[in-house]
């Protein structure tokens, strides 16, 4: 297990990172711990307690269980850092363990391999996968709105800072802009919401007739999320993944510096300002 540690989206970078080098060189990939004791969202009393138990197996050829163990043992002392992200291309050693950091979380050089990502993620998860899953082309939108752990601050720091942090919450308001202009444009499809909060605090997108998604299994809903043929993201990677597996049409908001386009380069891309009342959409 590990104790506390990154979430789900932020420990697919480094995990996917790991699989694209392995798959490139040759090399076999250790198992990660999934397993994760948090007490954060304990204390915050969040609806997702991220403990991720049982939701993955190894994939097959994996190192794992004993041999693991062994692995570790022999090797621990002799590896080496891949950092991932940089301007230099990481390369592995042979006869070691290549210790993969994800020192920046970016999507590049993963994009060529999403094929082989989605399906190692349906290969290694044991939650259901929604019904009728297709990547990016389900006949409903999606709306991810992270509250949880991400602090409220100032409109001025969240779209101004030249260095954001990531754990910022987006206005309310701006989910309702966007979520009323959806409706109006696509009148036949449903609307999703995917989030950590309460019915109480989504209550203005509920009254526009969008409808709360819930699992209870992180992946599944990851995975839901990925199927919407246009997905509203947040400030979490969560939905940043989203958007790169199901490589869909989405909208994100318009920062100094925008998000990381997540889906392939002639994929529609939007960022919308934070006052956007009917922002400019694609047919």
């Amino acid at each position: 297990m590990r104790l506390s540690g990154c979430g789900l989206g932020n420990c697919f970078y480094t995990y996917f990172h790991a699989v694209t080098l392995a798959e490139k060189h040759g090399a076999k990939v250790i198992a990660p711990p999934w397993f994760s004791l948090k007490i954060g969202p304990l204390l915050r009393g969040e609806r997702s307690k991220r403990f991720y138990w049982r939701m993955f197996r190894p994939y097959s050829g994996d190192i794992h269980g004993t041999k693991k163990l062994l692995t570790l043992l022999r090797l621990y002392r002799k590896r080496v850092v891949v950092k991932v992200g940089e301007e230099i291309e990481p390369v592995l050693l042979d006869g070691t363990l290549n210790f993969v950091v994800s020192s920046k979380f970016t999507f590049a050089g993963l994009h060529p391999h999403r094929s082989l990502i989605r399906e190692r993620l349906l290969a290694t998860i044991n939650d259901p996968v929604p019904d009728s899953h297709r990547w990016g082309s389900g006949d409903y939108m999606a709306i991810h709105i992270r509250l949880g752990d991400f602090a409220v601050v100032a409109d001025d720091m969240l779209i101004n800072a030249a260095h954001p942090s990531p754990n910022l919450r987006i206005p309310m308001d701006w989910y309702v802009n966007l979520a009323r202009a959806l409706r109006r444009r696509y009148r036949d499809k449903p609307l999703y919401i995917f989030s950590d909060g309460e019915e109480q605090m989504l209550a203005p997108l509920l009254g526009l007739g969008a409808r709360i998604y819930r699992t209870g299994s992180d992946i599944t809903d990851l995975l839901a999320m990925a199927g919407a043929s246009l997905l509203v993201g947040s400030n979490s990677t969560y939905s940043r993944w989203a958007a790169f597996l199901g490589n869909m049409p989405s909208i994100w908001l318009k920062t100094a510096v925008d998000v990381e386009k997540p889906s392939a380069p002639d994929t529609p891309i939007l960022y919308a300002s934070l006052d956007c009342t009917e922002p400019a959409l694609w047919d």
